[in-house]
């Protein structure tokens, strides 16, 4: 073996451009493989840091039946909920609370927003961590009015507790209380979700930071997860029956007996792997088979240099048979070369995923933490045993063809002699790499179209420069009416500030939560029914519209005098006016809001519509009301600015956080930044895909020129005879592209079928363009066809030129 490797070194050395040319090739779908293998490592693979036995920790999700939806699962119950299961017994030794929150910590300027999570006491037991620094807190403080803790993440603990370790018994105001930092967590530990907090606290103990004092006892309030430990000897599969049966038997017991139709489902710990992960995970485990078909693409691209190689080293591998070297020893010997180049690839492949990863990383894994390593022991395995892989699957044919070499026909045929069976293997290789690439390329625009198709809605609002102000009033201890003074205080603020345009409070904004009550509507038995739900309001101060940049199509708008108790007008949407009275004047109907059927509230417009929750949901009933109807108090604070929101987003919280010293922290986020999460998959899908099908493109060309470079060379002497008895040059371009180019044509036609069968598979993550949409399918066949031509083009035009007296003496 030592033998071997030297011998394949020495050969490596002779020809550096052919080395380069493998390695480079290889190194493209190994890092692209690397790269993909660290995402998806840490959504789907890697347990918890720190955690213990993570094998045994399960997630609870809740299903049940939901009308012209078929199963609703969600991974949030109330806590009576968590109780019933936690009560439960086996299967479970252990059940614990998680709620993940963002909350203020500090007040006026220095105000600044801290993730935090809840849990109850036995979440850190339960893990099996220890901390740090300090301890955990215990079940005496994690109960209702109980001694308010913290526990602190290592990162926050050195960023902004000076890594010191006097900060334990130092007090933080989250929210509106003052906790006691009594533990540090350890370094790198983010609990069971990605996204790591940067402060644990008790759930019950805090509770009303997070929550009404109702959500205690009320199964209305669905806002906990749930994470299990199972007993020695439990199955997952199994512990999903009795952990159904414990809930619905406390739900029977309970006002809400319609949860009593809950199903209990039981998944893996890591989120993206459960019932109801988010399509950004559904699209990186795509991604991730991709990336194969890339590294597939390059190993075929080897396989076919491996076997032009070996067509010039026919009469050395014939002299070594008939110095008496065995073809089992011959054979060896080139699986030696080709894994040594896989390795090569390898290594250059951790450099391509050291480089361009981080790239990928920070648009599949937005979120993050400095803590959490993509590459680590586990990734540099997975890329040493997909080098490996590579290598062998680019060098068994070759070898095997090479090594059943025909010692007397080779030394006596001419070094330009070549089978008719080598011909078809590689243009076997060659069509198997454009089938691949068309699979991605087709994968690419039907993700590319979604995506255009998507972002050309009209969402009935301007995202582009409108901000979004909230306040945690909880945290200052405000009643509902100084809630809604401190807002309105704002609203003046925001008006004063230089580059605001327009400025509005409301009880909800677009892309938030949205509210119903009941309703009638004059002229009407009943309200039409739309699979998006019940007739949703909203309560806002007169430039709301203007703020979101929608228009009053009919009628008018609100003015300041609708701002008193005594107004009962309303501005309805277009779809609302249009299903409510078809073919009617709406200006002057009465609708008849919340508890109050008796009084009339007249519509005095009719706005556009405008998109409430989601980008692609369907038609909405939506109508606003003036201000004095904000029954659940006022959230938000909309802004139109004069330049982009995310230019002008700094400027503004500046300018309110100092406007207060007991003011907590004002968060100001964009509209569009909103949006974008919801876009995220269609971007991922459209760019990865593109990205990865456009290197297998470049691969598969380099594979048609070189497919067709070496099968000229080969045929010198044959293209030679044809030029001296009278071909013409435009004769032998033609033959010489259509072998280049059948070969494509025929992987073009694999791929089409295999890209059928993909366009299948993701449609649920398609939005307005059909699987086999026609333009995608021919747009990609086309295009690789012409670069496949183009590939082609190159040596056909040179064999074209070939002198045949030259050929001749050559041979």
């Amino acid at each position: 073996m030592i033998h071997d490797i030297r011998h394949a070194l020495r050969g490596f050395a002779r020809t550096p451009g052919f080395v380069l040319a493998v390695v480079v090739t290889l190194a493209l779908g190994i890092g692209a493989n690397t790269t993909m293998f660290g995402v998806l490592d840490v959504l789907l693979l890697r347990p918890p840091a720190h955690v213990q036995r993570a094998d045994r920790l399960v997630r609870a999700y809740f299903s049940r039946p939901a009308p012209g939806v078929g199963m609703s699962t969600r991974p949030n119950t109330s806590l009576p909920g968590y109780e019933s299961l936690r009560d439960a017994g086996p299967p479970f030794a252990s059940v614990a609370v998680v709620r993940p929150s963002i909350m203020s910590l500090g007040r006026g300027a220095d105000a600044r927003q801290v993730a935090v999570t809840l849990v109850t006491h036995n979440f850190f037991p339960m893990l099996g961590v220890t901390p740090a620094l300090g301890r955990f807190f215990s079940a005496e403080e994690d109960r209702v009015g109980g001694e308010r803790v913290a526990v602190v993440s290592h990162a926050f603990w050195r960023a902004r507790l000076g890594g010191d370790r006097a900060a334990l018994g130092r007090p933080l105001r989250i929210g509106k209380g003052s906790y006691t930092v009594i533990g540090v967590a350890p370094a790198g530990f983010t609990g069971v979700d990605l996204a790591g907090p940067d402060v644990w606290l008790p759930v019950y103990a805090a509770l009303e930071e997070a929550m009404p004092a109702v959500a205690l006892t009320s199964r209305d309030y669905r806002w906990v997860h749930v994470i299990a430990r199972l007993r020695d000897g439990a199955r997952t599969r199994d512990a999903g029956a009795p952990a159904t049966l414990a809930f619905r038997r406390a739900a029977a017991a309970s006002e809400r007996r319609s949860d009593t139709a809950y199903t209990v489902l039981l998944g893996p710990v890591q989120a993206a792997r459960g019932p109801s992960s988010t399509s950004d995970a559904r699209v990186s485990l795509w991604i991730g088979g991709v990336a194969g078909l890339v590294l597939l693409v390059a190993c075929a691209n080897v396989a076919n240099l491996l076997l032009a190689r070996g067509i010039r080293r026919r009469r050395e591998v014939a002299i070594r048979l008939g110095l008496g070297a065995g073809r089992a020893q011959l054979l060896r010997l080139l699986l030696v070369e080709s894994l040594l180049l896989g390795l090569a690839g390898g290594a250059a492949g951790l450099l391509v995923a050291v480089w361009g990863g981080a790239l990928v990383r920070d648009l599949l894994l937005p979120a993050l933490p400095d803590s959490v390593t993509v590459l680590d022991w586990r990734v540099l395995a997975f890329t040493g045993g997909i080098s490996l892989l590579a290598g062998l699957l680019a060098g068994i044919a070759p070898a095997l063809r090479s090594s059943r070499a025909d010692l007397a026909a080779t030394l006596r045929s001419g070094a330009h002699d070549v089978t008719a069976t080598r011909v078809r293997l590689r243009a076997a290789l060659l069509a198997a790499q454009v089938a691949f690439t068309v699979v991605l390329l087709v994968g690419a625009g039907l993700f590319a179209r979604s995506l255009r198709n998507v972002e050309s809605l009209d969402l009935g609002i301007s995202v582009d420069r409108v901000l979004r102000v909230q306040v945690s009033t909880q945290a200052v201890v405000l009643a509902r009416d100084a809630s809604d003074a401190l807002y309105l205080r704002l609203l003046e603020r925001a008006r004063a500030i230089p580059g605001v345009e327009r400025a509005a409070v409301t009880m909800g904004s677009p892309f938030s939560s949205q509210i119903s009550t009941d309703l009638r509507a004059s002229g009407r038995d009943s309200l039409p029914q739309l699979p998006t739900g019940e007739p949703v309001f909203n309560a806002v101060t007169p430039e709301y519209f203007a703020a979101l940049g929608m228009r009053i199509v009919r009628g008018r708008g609100f003015t300041d005098g609708d701002v008193s108790d005594s107004a009962h007008v309303a501005v309805v949407g277009q779809t609302f006016a249009q299903l409510v009275w078809p073919g009617e004047d709406p200006i002057g109907k009465c609708l008849y809001h919340g508890d109050d059927q008796a009084t009339c509230v007249q519509v005095v417009g009719v706005a556009s519509n405008a998109k409430l929750v989601d980008v692609i949901e369907g038609p909405v009933l939506q109508y606003y009301l003036p201000l004095s109807y904000a029954s659940n108090g006022l959230t938000d604070l909309l802004i139109r600015t004069r330049s982009p929101a995310r230019d002008a987003a700094a400027a503004v919280q500046r300018a309110l956080q100092g406007s207060d010293p007991d003011l907590p922290y004002v968060q100001v986020t964009s509209l569009e930044g909103d949006v974008a999460p919801q876009l995220r998959s269609w971007r991922m899908g459209a760019t990865m895909f593109s990205a990865f099908g456009l290197l297998a493109l470049a691969i598969a060309a380099v594979g048609v020129f070189g497919v067709t470079a070496y099968t000229v060379d080969q045929r010198t002497r044959e293209i030679g005879v044809r030029i001296a008895l009278g071909a013409q040059p435009r004769g032998v371009v033609r033959l010489v592209l259509l072998q280049g180019v059948s070969a494509a044509a025929a992987g073009a036609a694999v791929g089409l079928l295999g890209a059928l069968a993909l366009g299948r598979a993701v449609a649920s993550l398609l939005y307005g363009v059909a699987p086999a949409d026609p333009l995608v399918l021919g747009s990609v066949t086309a295009a690789l066809l012409a670069v496949a031509l183009l590939a082609a083009w190159l040596p056909a035009r040179r064999a074209a030129r070939v002198d045949p007296i030259i050929a001749l003496q050559a041979e």
